[in-house]
């Protein structure tokens, strides 16, 4: 119908027209930008194909079939999803696989189906080109590594999100880990996160209160300092000037002279991460007395010196065996890193044990210094376990009915749980995102250790060491106070045990008593 009114031949030439013109687009911006422009759309209708996707299959889920069988078919899109996300992300790359290692952590909220799946971008990382290695060290040295190095394996040792590291040897002997950043990464940073924060924007349209873009924009500026290897280079120095008292504990030595903006290069470490279960049982490594070791290293970082790695992910996290049952914790990967202000820290280290103690008056109190409304929202979001009022013990060994409790929260007090993060200093928006990781990792080995009380008695020296001119005798007063409480909590568990237990043993306990005995056991070896 259209043909009536145009020109003889013109559709022939304008579609000729359109690919002459998309052509010398392409053709151009592969000479001068190496498909910068080209590769921004690719990923952002790749992004926008997922997503629509992703948005088809939960509205067929949740309109169709019966209700009997929607928990199972969720369970199904939900593994579906994640794949399509994973794949999506390993093919974008960069800030992408950021995001997806950052989902992956919260394995207390969100289906372990997108857990689990989203937890292999820790290792599945696409590897760059020599070609593309090459143009890197042409930039930043002005010459191939092959002649900076004495010797440069071209084949990486890991693939994370924003670089790939190499096994180098300098001149001088010293064996290093030689980290390279991807090609134009830099570059295709601005439209990666507009995208991100695009996609999120369209999402708040369809669905009000499932929008995390402002969190994207206020952290946007931290994001960007990672991409600079000699601010990493530094951190990690700053980091092992705050922890090299701690035995056990190791941040590997940088080499400026090999380190420049896009390349950093370090001391080589031989070892194993730190989930690598079997392989710390072959050492073996205390799982006890190694997660005291990461939560004491942390709680340092929070409550005291207030620089807090933002990423100990297990991937960050290396394990060097230096004989059965000795070793080191090596921090790796030190490019995000988040300053605590110290008034900040004194709040923090308040709630944090008051919140232990149930310690509701000084909770709200601390939390409000925080510019925080909601402080059981906030206790809720520092531990990732059920906050309730009754019951002595913040828990550490979530039960299945914990988890479930945790994801029926925060999709039913979503807009609070998202007013409290929006309320809390965007400082400490990276305090929690690292107690979030840690706490993935001590799940994995098994939550052998109570970390609620840990970190409260960590809190508890920072604030006799910095807080208070008579600090000391105050602290006393607070610790005895604070172990008070734990060993009459301890005790009234062991009396309602002993008390079960005899009633078993006589036949007259009720049918779920044995049940309780065995989680009271489990309790008492926390």
């Amino acid at each position: 119908m259209l043909r009536k009114f145009l020109p003889k031949g013109f559709l022939r030439k304008f579609s000729t027209g359109v690919i002459v013109v998309g052509g010398g687009v392409l053709a151009y911006d592969g000479y001068a930008n190496q498909f910068l422009y080209t590769g921004a759309s690719v990923r952002f209708l790749r992004s926008c194909k997922v997503a629509l996707a992703i948005s088809k299959d939960y509205y067929l889920a949740l309109h169709k079939g019966d209700k009997g069988d929607t928990e199972d078919f969720l369970k199904e899109v939900h593994l579906k999803s994640a794949n399509r996300i994973l794949e999506a992300c390993l093919n974008n790359g960069g800030l992408y696989i950021k995001i997806g290692q950052g989902v992956s952590a919260i394995n207390h909220i969100l289906p372990m189906e997108y857990t689990k799946t989203l937890s292999k971008l820790h290792d599945k990382c696409l590897p760059s080109s020599k070609e593309n290695i090459q143009k890197v060290f042409l930039k930043d040295f002005g010459d191939v590594p092959e002649n900076i190095f004495e010797e440069f394996d071209y084949k990486p040792v890991a693939a994370a999100s924003l670089a790939q590291v190499f096994k180098g040897k300098l001149k001088s002997g010293e064996q290093v880990a030689v980290k390279v950043q991807y090609n134009n990464l830099d570059k295709r940073f601005p439209s990666d996160v507009g995208t991100l924060i695009f996609l999120q924007n369209v999402i708040e349209v369809f669905f009000k209160n499932y929008n995390f873009g402002w969190i994207l924009k206020d952290l946007r500026a931290n994001l960007e300092k990672e991409l600079d290897f000699c601010n990493e280079g530094a951190n990690a120095e700053r980091c092992w000037k705050d922890l090299s008292r701690f035995k056990n504990v190791y941040v590997p030595k940088i080499f400026w002279s090999y380190t420049k903006k896009r390349v950093l290069t370090m001391e080589w470490i031989d070892g194993f991460k730190i989930t690598d279960i079997a392989s710390l049982k072959k050492n073996n490594i205390d799982l006890k007395y190694l997660d005291k070791k990461l939560f004491h290293i942390f709680s340092e970082q929070i409550f005291n010196s207030g620089f807090v790695h933002a990423d100990p992910h297990a991937g960050n996290l290396f394990i060097r065996s230096k004989k059965p049952g000795d070793f080191d914790l090596v921090i790796l990967d030190h490019g995000l890193y988040e300053y605590l202000p110290e008034k900040f820290r004194k709040s923090l280290c308040q709630f944090w044990e008051a919140a232990v103690l149930r310690d509701e008056n000084t909770m709200s109190h601390s939390a409000k210094e925080l510019n925080i409304k909601y402080y059981k929202n906030f206790a809720e979001v520092l531990f990732q376990t059920p906050y309730e009022n009754k019951g002595a013990n913040i828990k550490t060994k979530l039960t299945d009915e914990d988890i479930k409790y945790m994801q029926e929260i925060a999709k039913n007090n979503f807009d609070k749980i998202m007013e409290t993060l929006k309320e809390m200093p965007r400082n400490m928006l990276f305090v929690v995102r690292n107690l979030n990781t840690i706490r993935a990792i001590s799940r994995e080995h098994g939550d052998p250790i109570d970390r609620p009380r840990i970190m409260a008695r960590y809190a508890q020296k920072c604030l006799w060491n910095r807080y208070s001119l008579f600090g000391f005798f105050k602290w006393v007063c607070r610790r005895a106070k604070f172990e008070f409480q734990i060993m009459k909590d301890n005790l009234k568990l062991a009396v309602h045990l002993l008390y079960l237990d005899t009633l078993h043993m006589l036949g007259r306990s009720t049918k779920n008593s044995k049940e309780i005995l065995q989680i009271g056991e489990k309790y008492r070896q926390v």
